[in-house]
């Protein structure tokens, strides 16, 4: 904004919104005195925009705030490109491989193609099981049906992947249901990323990183390494001995070297060639090496040129703890939405080609719901408030951010209840009560695929309500640290700053779609017996009550028989919502584990389970004629 008054210049608050190093007056200003009409004229005006996009305080403004904005959106961007490119990889691959006649005919009968999918995906669990269960700590035991789940979804891709139909159907499959709303907006927020590749704080050392992000485990890794003694020799005179280990120092965030003997370490095996001070390492004592705190190096980078001198009579053993981690540590959310697009394409292929009658009464569902205009005026109400949560003044002495992401989380999860109770309603109730059910069941469709359809359709158009809301938010969350460093004239802010809140922020948003999800299968569980005001009204209520679960079963604890036995009986028949709660951890911008997410995970299982053989019995006997 430029304004024109006795007290201020065209650019008054430029030293405030773009350039605190800078003062306004160390640059010329254009006069206004020339202009026609405005020398004599006190009140508001406004400058030439080309002169004031191009004027220096202006451009340094942009190059200091711009950086760490752009940044994290980038990082998510490579994330969706590789994910992007794991799908062609993954599927041209499989594409290939279905032109042999077996495999592409495998899933030719839905019976044997289940069988094989079954028996790759029950393999791939069993090794994704025995891969993190292991090092996973004390609740390892809540990994197991995710990892199941992920190692079944892996393998139905694989078959139905293989298969001939799969081939020939990929443009439908890509231009068809949701997958296009979804794929375009993965793809809108990826360009806008990419499109900022200039202005990104040091590119190369993030994709570098890349190579480094473990996979398994925390990246620690231990080397032991044995050197001769030399008995016959003095001291001094002892051989430095190659110690023929491998490692990238590069990606080497801590070091600790022990040894039970007194031991030299070098860069040469001949003294008169080193680079370097030799380290020594005494017997009992550990030689500690940290990147943070900018120490030296004690091994070289070039892991050949590691040799050992052992200065006693008896054999020494080295050990060196290597904690490997990526030199930019946020290279790791990379990989992860990588992963994460990966998969969701690969559920969404899988769902389609496996079960045909369910994916096509889901589509209907989905495409009827999204062209409601509830629908659009949702989608509306979540972009406006979303946008305006980034630049209310909260009013928190620093604290803005946190405000905004869970208001932001809160409005997108409302939005989707109300969405999924409403479609319950109107693609269930209503077409029980209006007989059109009674045509779609006509059909080869039986009363379970019709309720499955039904659920997954309603999701399909929540997901991508999510999907749309979700990644508007991130990049206001990206902005709104600088935002209010700019408005609170408290310096730069990094990149890593936004990032970090991002990342922080997608574990909630997964958890509250969770939750929206047992909303969904409750409102259509009671659709096929109530009409949508008590389903809405019946909802709300077990909304409220079940975020009330563990405070009611915790508070009857120490009351009498009876009170506890109302409270456990509440947290019996009402869903414990409450687990699916983390704005204490949003308050406090805690990340939130993925030990946690898994647990979720599989109270969402047994409990979208149970409602929907609660559905199969309400629905069963259901007169629909």
């Amino acid at each position: 904004m430029c304004y024109f008054s006795g007290r201020f210049s065209p650019y008054g608050r430029l030293d405030m919104i773009s350039c605190p190093d800078f003062a306004v007056s160390d640059f010329p200003m254009p006069s206004f005195a020339s202009v026609p009409g405005l020398a004599s004229s006190n009140s508001f005006a406004c400058s030439d925009l080309t002169a004031m996009l191009g004027h220096p305080a202006l451009i340094v403004g942009w190059a200091k705030w711009l950086p760490a904005w752009i940044t994290p959106l980038w990082v998510l961007s490579i994330g969706l490109l590789l994910g992007a490119i794991a799908v062609v990889v993954v599927y041209g691959i499989l594409s290939v491989l279905s032109l042999v006649p077996l495999l592409g005919q495998l899933a030719d009968k839905p019976r044997r193609g289940i069988t094989a999918s079954l028996i790759v995906g029950g393999i791939i669990a069993a090794g994704l099981c025995a891969t993190y269960i292991p090092i996973a700590g004390e609740y390892s035991n809540t990994l197991f049906l995710p990892l199941i789940c992920i190692g079944l979804v892996l393998g139905f891709g694989v078959i139905y992947g293989m298969w001939h139909r799969t081939r020939n159907e990929w443009a439908a499959m890509v231009g068809e249901g949701v997958i296009p709303y979804l794929l375009s907006t993965m793809a809108v927020f990826a360009v806008i990323g990419l499109a900022g590749t200039p202005f990104v704080e040091n590119p190369r050392s993030i994709l570098d990183s890349i190579a480094a992000v473990n996979l398994v485990g925390d990246g620690t890794e231990r080397v032991v390494v044995t050197v001769p003694a030399s008995p016959d020799l003095p001291v001094g005179e002892s051989p430095f001995v190659p110690a023929n280990i491998d490692y990238q120092l590069r990606s080497v965030t801590g070091l600790t070297i022990e040894s039970d003997r007194t031991v030299l370490l070098g860069d040469s095996a001949d003294p008169a060639g080193f680079g370097r001070t030799p380290q020594r390492v005494n017997e009992g004592e550990k030689l500690v090496y940290s990147y943070e705190n900018r120490d030296q190096p004690p091994i070289p980078s070039d892991p050949t040129r590691l040799h050992i001198q052992n200065r006693e009579i008896d054999d020494a053993t080295v050990v060196f703890t290597f904690n490997n981690q990526p030199m930019v540590p946020q290279a790791s959310s990379i990989v992860v939405i990588a992963f994460t697009f990966f998969l969701t394409l690969t559920c969404l292929i899988v769902f389609r080609q496996a079960a045909p009658r369910v994916w096509a009464l889901a589509l209907s569902t989905a495409k009827n719901e999204m062209a409601q205009p509830l629908y659009l005026l949702l989608l509306a109400i979540g972009l406006f408030g979303v946008l305006l949560f980034g630049i209310y003044p909260f009013n928190t002495l620093g604290d803005d951010i946190r405000l905004l992401k869970d208001s932001g989380v809160t409005l997108i999860m409302v939005l989707g209840m109300v969405q999924a109770v409403w479609s319950a309603g109107t693609s269930v109730s209503e077409e029980i009560e209006g007989r059109t059910a009674l045509t779609v069941l006509s059909k080869p469709v039986s009363r379970r695929s019709f309720i499955l359809g039904k659920y997954a359709g309603i999701m399909l158009s929540v997901l991508v309500l999510f999907v749309i809301l979700s990644a508007v938010l991130t990049v206001v969350i990206s902005y709104k640290p600088i935002y209010d460093a700019r408005e609170t004239a408290s310096g730069d802010t990094v990149w890593q700053t936004g990032h970090d809140e991002i990342m922080t922020t997608l574990p909630v948003l997964g958890l509250y779609l969770m939750e929206t999800m047992a909303i969904g299968a409750i409102a259509v569980a009671l659709a096929t017996r109530l009409p949508l005001l008590a389903n809405f009204i019946t909802c709300f209520v077990i909304y409220v009550i079940g975020n009330l679960t563990s405070p009611l079963v915790a508070s009857a604890r120490d009351n009498n028989e009876l009170v506890g036995f109302v409270g456990k009986l509440i947290a019996v028949v009402i869903p414990n919502l409450n687990i699916f709660n983390v704005q204490a951890a949003v308050d406090t911008g805690n990340q939130i584990p993925a030990i946690y997410l898994a647990g979720a995970f599989n109270y969402l299982v047994c409990f979208s389970i149970a409602i929907w053989m609660l559905a199969m019995l309400l629905f069963e006997d259901r007169d629909l004629a």
